[in-house]
């Protein structure tokens, strides 16, 4: 079992893909609703204004350095593994696992015409993928009415794992909530579902791995991007009040 390290009062797992979706295979046969989060410099910044996300992170069955600023971060706190676990990339990864070994999908978050096109998405990428059912949330919070419905269309099409489009902090609260409830293993991969349609292109591999996929998104989004790059110094900050004191 490989032992969650401490990144500014996170838990994260130091783990690249591979070794991420064997962590997460361990969980799927459980039916106990436990949740994955993907954790890039935002989330890591969010947790310190929101208690509550920090509690929610830290009881997580596992957080995976999603962007590259926490993957070398983790690095450079000791930790030895290959790559950052990239949402859209895990996400197909185990859809990969899921066709081999029979197991079937839900879908829950982002619009209705997202949904339609991943679906046939993946369809085309993985022809026997088992596409259990998407639901496409209101933007709204929901009335216990329509969560206890979508929690039995959920749970009746029993689904083994279930990727959660929602965006942070709203997925990973949702998440948490919902443990126990569902009962497939649930996995907030953010963006994945926008990345993997097109809907919002995706930078090179090269500007992916050398940390410059913010500037591949910033005519794309870009107040999402400059308020996220405004986060950058704070995280330094911490990162290096975090190794003096290691030291």
């Amino acid at each position: 079992m490989i032992e969650p390290v401490d990144l500014q009062g996170v838990k994260l797992l130091p783990v690249d893909l591979d070794e991420a979706l064997k962590e997460v295979i361990k969980y799927i046969p459980q039916k106990k609703g436990d949740y994955f989060c993907f954790a890039n410099i935002h989330v890591v910044m969010e947790s310190h204004r929101n208690p509550e996300l920090k509690n929610i992170l830290n009881n997580s069955a596992g957080n995976f350095p999603d962007g590259m600023g926490v993957a070398w971060t983790l690095k450079l706190l000791g930790n030895k593994f290959k790559d950052r676990v990239r949402g859209a990339d895990f996400m197909l990864r185990l859809c990969a696992y899921a066709v081999e070994n029979n197991l079937k999908i839900f879908l829950y978050g982002n619009t209705e015409e997202t949904l339609r096109t991943l679906r046939q998405k993946l369809q085309s990428l993985f022809p026997k993928i088992q596409i259990a059912g998407a639901i496409s949330p209101p933007f709204h919070e929901l009335t216990k009415e329509e969560d206890d419905a979508y929690v039995k269309e959920i749970n009746n099409a029993n689904p083994d794992i279930l990727f959660v489009s929602l965006g942070a902090p709203k997925q990973e609260k949702w998440m948490a909530e919902h443990k126990g409830r569902i009962r497939a293993i649930q996995l907030g991969v953010g963006a994945a579902f926008s990345f993997i349609t097109g809907s919002v292109r995706e930078a090179p591999k090269w500007m992916q791995k050398s940390g410059l996929e913010w500037l591949y998104r910033l005519p794309q989004q870009p107040e999402k991007t400059i308020y996220r790059m405004s986060l950058v110094p704070g995280f330094l900050a911490r990162t290096l009040l975090q190794l003096l004191r290691a030291k």
